[in-house]
């Protein structure tokens, strides 16, 4: 998906809608996606600057963190941004002597910082393991090991 800014004038805005990433190979944590759409325009602003916008929607397959099931993950990715300011942060994405914009390349680096550190659907998995087990996600402060209650004391502020 790669867009042609020689033609771009003041006037004119080039408006695109593709269906995006389909049947490609992925990054280790997105096992796949489904529906990923993008829609938007490229458009010269009255500064003579270089905008982009548009909205990268869809869902991503990604594992369950405790389970390690195959899960759904929608996201929605609001993408507004000036030329030089995309040049700057995505420079593998703009070939300044063919004066062309690499959708796709931007597309994936926003997509890649969505993808959630942890997510999980399943709120009653078995939280038991090869000697461990999850009593109570809330810590009291008789939970605490004896050995270290002075420094529960300097965390309070006490003497």
């Amino acid at each position: 998906m790669i867009i042609k800014l020689d033609e771009l004038n003041i006037k004119d805005a080039i408006e695109f809608n593709y269906e995006v990433f389909k049947d490609e190979e992925l990054d280790q944590r997105i096992k796949d996606l489904k529906n990923a759409n993008v829609e938007g325009k490229v458009f010269q602003n009255s500064n003579g600057d270089i905008i982009l916008n548009c909205t990268f929607k869809g869902e991503m397959i990604i594992e369950d963190s405790i389970t390690l099931d195959l899960i759904p993950y929608k996201f929605n990715i609001e993408i507004d941004e000036n030329l030089d300011e995309l040049i700057e942060n995505y420079s593998d994405c703009y070939e300044n002597l063919q004066n062309t914009l690499d959708l796709k390349s931007i597309l994936w680096q926003n997509i890649v910082v969505e993808v959630p550190i942890s997510y999980s659907l399943n709120k009653d998995a078995n939280l038991k393991g090869n000697g461990w087990e999850l009593i109570n996600e809330e810590l009291k402060s008789s939970d605490i090991d004896p050995r270290l209650k002075e420094l529960e004391n300097l965390l309070k502020g006490d003497d």
